[in-house]
């Protein structure tokens, strides 16, 4: 997070004036208070209450798609673009998010072999500025992308298919095909669903939030997911909040 100062210019004294120092209670009291979002220490300034706090379900959900519905549509395929050349191109390769496979790339690539993975599936609601929205697009290996398909994500108990990295289709205990990610990923897929939701209103059913929540709790956001949303920022406008702080998704009993 880049924090810029608004100070003005300070001017050196003569040498004949001094300035006293603060008291170190003082200084300590005009020092902002860390506070733990999402994994990493924020600086607010003290005694400044958090974003959404006093917020749960309705009210919450509103006042979150009130923070994030109003970005840029960067079009898709500018935002492809962006993810294969920027975004996760890391030291010139793409890493596929349910296999792990990396592409060497410096440009779209072929949709055979590495494509784009809409994590709320086009044909559920993806469409329009949603279609092009970072917050829930992957580089996936078109066999996984092709394998995942528009399935709910779930805990598979009987395996159809799998990859060496975790990722596996097949049926869970109730018998409803799904999909699950690899053990590395499973908290991204979670709060890029409670994004899109709060976001553009849509429904997550009943079986698969309780499974995003608790993956949500299981794989904590790290580094390079708050990394990947501050680039977001910079490019549509906005920021996911689950990202920002995780327990949001505990105070909505239904998105």
């Amino acid at each position: 997070m880049l924090v810029r100062s608004n100070a003005a210019t300070v001017r050196p004294l003569p040498a004949t004036q001094t300035t006293p120092a603060a008291p170190a209670e003082a200084r300590r009291a005009a020092s902002p208070t860390p506070r733990p979002v999402g994994g990493r220490d924020v600086f607010e300034p003290s005694g400044q209450p958090p974003r959404f706090e006093g917020l749960s379900d309705k009210a919450l959900i509103q006042a979150l798609h009130d923070a994030t519905a109003k970005h840029k549509d960067l079009g898709y395929n500018q935002a492809r673009k962006i993810i294969f050349t920027a975004l996760d191109n890391h030291e010139g390769k793409v890493k596929c998010v349910y296999t792990g496979r990396e592409l060497k790339t410096n440009k779209i690539p072929n949709s055979s072999d590495m494509n784009t993975e809409h994590t709320w599936p086009q044909s559920k609601g993806a469409t329009g500025a949603a279609k092009s929205d970072l917050h829930h697009l992957f580089p996936t290996d078109s066999k996984a992308n092709s394998q995942r398909s528009s399935y709910p994500f779930g805990e598979v108990q009987k395996v159809k298919w799998s990859s060496p990295s975790g990722a596996k289709l097949g049926t869970d205990a109730e018998g409803r095909t799904v999909f699950e990610p690899p053990p590395e990923h499973k908290g991204n897929v979670a709060r890029a669903l409670f994004y899109f939701s709060t976001t553009y209103g849509k429904q997550i059913p009943a079986a698969e939030e309780a499974v995003l929540k608790k993956w949500n709790v299981q794989d904590k956001v790290d580094a390079a997911e708050l990394t990947r949303n501050s680039a977001i920022e910079k490019y549509q406008g906005n920021r996911n909040p689950f990202v920002d702080d995780a327990s949001l998704a505990q105070r909505i009993s239904d998105f």
